[in-house]
């Protein structure tokens, strides 16, 4: 899930973000706002969460090209304007012990199972569970158990979200139709089951570190039947995500903050690291290495920065490449951001690269006959805080991706429509409750 605290997140909002550097700003992890629940069970519940309601203008490469799945594309009409709206149900438990250890759990309930409907159903009305993980914390730390972000994704800095709906880390990517290529940002690496240590912060330092067996969420675990996050074996006979998955994923973190003579200073550094399940014919796939650097400053309302990530994965933290296709680029991306608040007041503008192999599933033969993929996107936009509980937004994101060899109308191999264009217009409302 992309994770970005903004004026109107609630109660898991303020409980997950309270570690993110730019993403959070004084946030108490275990005091969330909402209207208190009696619990039997000695602890405060609290029930929170958001409602937006956007208009969106939505221009959108290759929509209706294609028919069938695989390589091609199903084809159907989109309109460029709708309505759209979302809602998150957010609960925290928070409890304390007599000896100081605090402990509680999170759970985030949504109605965007839409994006993940399976045997061509969407529902636009259903709930389905985000994260949901639990938590003990004291003056050791705090260690988190469950669906949630990695510790990168918690603890980094440079990321400026805080305008509008998020940037390019915001929700621009719902009004994109699966049926064209989206612009890859390295602001998510999933909600796979993990465990999650985050220390005290020490003269502005803290450090963290997280561990997780497979991408899979949820109850299910290694290779459970239908289980699609099965961490031992993989056919090659599908160069894409079927190859695609990572194991024993390891990341740690280290993250300064402080401030002179007003600016406030941000710094985190991180390692990303994981192994590649085993391929069935004894080919294999490289594991991912990827060191990521992010910087921060704020003064005056202003707020800047950027993040940098290089080494060897693929989009979305994917396994970087078959050995047995012979494509040895490296994995590159950047992001770069400032925003100004004044009163109630946030503008704010990001762009963002992401260099990678690209689409090694058109690659056949051990052959590499597709060039390196480059996603560009920048977003400009801004919000007004009405009231509490109430803001105004106002975005419009822009992006191209850009592939030599590949046919981004049919999902395969050519010489025609080597790229992708896409702009998102989004204006509404976001309600806290």
């Amino acid at each position: 899930m992309r994770k970005i605290l903004l004026g109107t997140t609630a109660v898991v909002g303020a409980v997950v973000m309270a570690s993110t550097g730019a993403m959070a700003q004084g946030a108490d992890p275990f005091r969330a706002a909402g209207p208190a629940m009696t619990s039997h069970r000695d602890l405060e519940v609290r029930l929170g969460g958001f409602f937006r309601f956007y208009y969106s203008n939505t221009d959108q490469d290759y929509l209706n090209n294609g028919t069938g799945t695989g390589a091609g594309r199903t084809g159907f009409n989109q309109g460029k304007s709708d309505f759209q709206e979302e809602t998150e149900i957010h609960i925290v438990a928070n409890g304390k012990a007599a000896n100081g250890l605090r402990y509680g759990v999170a759970v985030e309930i949504q109605n965007d199972s839409v994006r993940q409907a399976t045997s061509g159903t969407n529902s636009k009305t259903s709930l389905d569970l985000d994260e949901v993980w639990g938590y003990v914390a004291g003056s050791f730390g705090q260690l988190r158990m469950g669906d949630e972000d990695n510790v990168w994704g918690l603890m980094s800095v440079g990321q400026i979200a805080n305008f509008a709906t998020g940037g390019l880390d915001g929700d621009f990517y719902d009004s994109l139709s699966g049926n064209s290529p989206a612009l890859s940002q390295p602001s998510d690496a999933g909600d796979n089951t993990k465990i999650i240590y985050m220390s005290p912060q020490f003269a502005g330092f803290d450090f963290g570190a997280s561990f997780a067996f497979n991408t899979g969420e949820g109850p299910l675990s290694g290779c459970t039947t239908g289980n699609a996050s099965c961490d031992r074996l993989a056919s090659i006979e599908t160069f894409g995500s079927s190859t695609a998955r990572r194991r024993n994923e390891v990341v740690a973190a280290l993250r300064y903050r402080g401030s002179f003579a007003g600016v406030g200073l941000g710094a985190s550094a991180a390692y990303i690291g994981a192994d590649a399940v085993k391929n069935t014919n004894g080919f294999g796939v490289d594991r991912i290495n990827v060191g990521a650097l992010g910087l921060q400053l704020s003064a005056y309302g202003f707020l800047v920065g950027g993040q940098y990530l290089f080494g060897d994965a693929g989009l979305g933290f994917a396994t970087p490449r078959l050995k047995l296709v012979n494509d040895d680029r490296r994995y590159e991306a950047f992001n770069v951001g400032a925003s100004y608040t004044l009163g109630q007041i946030t503008v704010g503008a990001q762009y963002g690269e992401t260099r990678s192999a690209g689409a090694q599933s058109v690659n056949t033969a051990g052959l590499a006959n597709t060039g390196g993929r480059t996603d560009k996107g920048l977003s400009v936009g801004g919000t007004y805080r009405i009231s509490p509980g109430i803001e105004y937004i106002a975005e419009y994101t822009t992006y191209k991706i850009e592939e030599a060899g590949v046919n981004f109308a049919t999902g395969g191999r050519g010489t025609a429509n080597n790229s992708v264009d896409g702009q998102v217009f989004l204006t509404g409302f976001r309600f806290a409750f």
